[in-house]
């Protein structure tokens, strides 16, 4: 990796359209399991991606379709590796894959976080979507009686990001 970032370009979905697209993907490539829970390791796989673990920030670096690394931390926990994934997959399906239509900005294949912006931003939503479908994130909140530790514990997430989802999703009052 290059010791200067370069922003990644911004899609021009909508994130209704993001949220739809990262749900969309789990569907086509059959990571979703009874429970909803989506597995990132086998999209992961199925895509053609690797995960390295080094001391360094959690990046993506693409090679070529379907040729593409995920770096995560090693002090980080597995619910956090998990929505880094996802958020990398945000990445590379939104600002990578997607047709220059779709896109505001420079095409680039290396995503390091640089703070907030629009395109980390959009990653979180495709994350967020991707790891928490909406249906089956909202049936499991009601079957699980609205205990959040119990839904984030259903979709491997942390309970903040489960809280954040359920907001979203207008289920808390």
């Amino acid at each position: 990796m290059t010791s200067t970032a370069v922003e990644a370009p911004q899609s021009r979905l909508s994130y209704s359209a993001i949220a739809a697209y990262a749900e969309q993907i789990a569907r086509d490539n059959t990571v979703i399991d009874q429970d909803g829970r989506v597995d990132v390791h086998a999209l992961l796989k199925k895509l053609g991606g690797q995960i390295e673990i080094e001391n360094r920030v959690e990046s993506l670096d693409v090679r070529d379709d379907y040729d593409f690394t995920v770096y995560l931390p090693a002090h980080t926990s597995q619910l956090r590796d998990r929505f880094t994934i996802a958020h990398e997959l945000g990445h590379y399906f939104l600002h990578y894959r997607a047709p220059e239509r779709h896109l505001n900005g420079r095409r680039t294949s290396t995503f390091t976080r640089l703070g907030r912006n629009v395109p980390e931003t959009q990653a979180n939503v495709f994350a967020s979507n991707l790891l928490m479908p909406a249906a089956q994130f909202t049936a499991a909140f009601k079957e699980l009686g609205q205990d959040l530790v119990a839904v984030a514990d259903r979709f491997e997430v942390s309970v903040p990001a489960a809280k954040v989802r359920a907001e979203y999703l207008g289920l808390l009052a």
